[in-house]
């Protein structure tokens, strides 16, 4: 196909003359003359992408070779069929979304009833950043508890007592708090309760718990020597602020 059949098939694009599965399957045909038509970033920013809907890149090419006919003094006759299918195919995927996000609160609002009253901020988290690959286990009870206090011969913090009896396990991307695995770590030959990771300042960082103080911190190991940077005074305020902090980051 020579430059003046290209330039023709562009004008039908701008008049709105193809179907969507035409102009993707003339694009792919003819790829080289069309690079070398118009250029190769025109060429590139309308080429039809993988992850658009055929119904987006037609659009989306329309658009382009709009601006290159008007470059060259072509006139055109601009048809908007393509602009208003395609704002009617994101309305409806927005409609889809709205949905999902709704019957996921919904999902939320049900599995984790019992959570909602004790961690209220960490609860309209959850609504806007949980997804299938997060954990949130199920709560030891009293007995279970206080027999792990008895083997690491520490006492827990009212606050991270309770937190225990409603989530045994929590985890998400960049942290993890694990009940199952509660050990004792001696950090300048002071005793800390390691609650499990958090990657704060970088991958593998460990969650302390001070078992004196009930401050949370968070034991870098990047540094040289490894350095403790306390987070919060409180377990219920790790909870409510940062973690809430953190998956805020993620959702973003």
């Amino acid at each position: 196909m020579n430059e003046q059949l290209i330039v023709e098939k562009l004008i039908e694009l701008s008049e709105g003359k193809l179907t969507a599965n035409e102009w993707k399957n003339w694009f792919a045909e003819n790829a080289i003359t069309i690079e070398k038509t118009c250029g190769r970033t025109v060429f590139l920013k309308m080429k039809p992408k993988e992850s658009f809907s055929e119904i987006r890149n037609v659009y989306i090419g329309q658009s382009v070779a709009i601006d290159w006919l008007k470059s060259k003094n072509i006139i055109i006759i601009f048809s908007d069929i393509y602009k208003n299918k395609w704002e009617n195919e994101f309305e409806n995927f927005c409609k889809v979304e709205k949905e999902k996000e709704i019957q996921q609160q919904k999902a939320i609002e049900t599995k984790f009833s019992h959570i909602k009253k004790f961690y209220p901020k960490f609860f309209r988290q959850l609504s806007k950043s949980y997804c299938s690959s997060d954990i949130i286990e199920q709560g030891k009870n009293i007995v279970v508890i206080a027999n792990m206090e008895k083997e690491l011969s520490i006492q827990l913090s009212e606050d991270l007592n309770e937190f225990y009896q409603k989530i045994s396990k929590l985890e998400f991307d960049g942290l993890n708090i694990d009940f199952d695995r509660l050990d004792l770590e001696l950090v300048d030959n002071k005793k800390y309760l390691l609650l499990g990771e958090y990657w704060k300042y970088g991958d593998g960082d460990k969650l302390l718990f001070d078992v004196e103080c009930h401050g949370i911190y968070v034991l870098a190991h990047e540094f040289n020597p490894p350095k403790l940077f306390k987070q919060t005074s409180s377990f219920k305020d790790f909870i409510e602020k940062e973690v809430v902090k953190h998956l805020k980051r993620y959702a973003n």
